[in-house]
């Protein structure tokens, strides 16, 4: 990607954390992105053409998070693993942020993904893939944690993957109303070390 093109998502994708995707327009976009209209229409013809890239450029990126490269030795390890590359990830995305606009950073990754949802299909297919894979990973980890005796449970290792998988979604769409993303990641562990505790033999 050129370095033009990828200034013009990235500025849009701070725009489309800003306000949402239906209230940015063309003329912000091309404002902030710092091209002339003659400029941006190479790379863009429409609103929808360049929130499509957006999403699949950055928001598959964060949501994306290859499993085979988290430590597997224990169920402990790569739940602490996961949480520090998302961590590190929000905190990118918060410095993008702050060297574009003023005031707080917006928490509206959730706003923004309800809108691909909505108006890329494709991109509903992909969080089905997601979500397949990640459960798949969080059971790999707790059979081997179950064999090794790290944990012990009458829980099958499905049931324990969803527990962590959705406690996480759950707290992350409550504490995007409520509260920081610091404050999201810090009750994400602390719900998952309580979870953990109570399966040590």
């Amino acid at each position: 990607m050129k370095d033009s093109k990828e200034q013009i998502l990235k500025t849009s994708l701070l725009l489309f954390l800003q306000k949402g995707f239906k209230e940015v327009t063309m003329k912000e976009i091309v404002k902030n992105s710092g091209f002339s209209k003659g400029a941006f229409y190479h790379y863009f013809s429409s609103k929808e053409e360049v929130f499509k890239e957006v999403i699949e450029v950055y928001f598959s990126k964060m949501l994306h998070l290859d499993y085979e490269t988290l430590p597997s030795d224990s169920l402990k390890s790569f739940y602490e693993a996961n949480l520090d590359i998302q961590h590190k990830r929000d905190s990118i995305l918060r410095s993008w942020y702050q060297e574009t606009f003023e005031g707080d950073f917006p928490n509206n990754l959730y706003y923004i993904l309800f809108d691909a949802l909505r108006l890329l299909p494709e991109i509903r297919e992909q969080q089905h893939r997601r979500i397949h894979e990640e459960l798949k990973a969080w059971e790999k980890v707790i059979k081997k944690a179950m064999a090794n005796e790290e944990i012990k449970t009458t829980l099958s290792s499905e049931n324990l993957a969803k527990q962590f998988v959705y406690s996480s979604d759950g707290i992350a769409m409550h504490m995007v109303i409520s509260s920081s993303s610091d404050e999201l990641f810090k009750e994400v562990k602390n719900i998952w070390d309580s979870l953990y505790q109570s399966l040590k033999p």
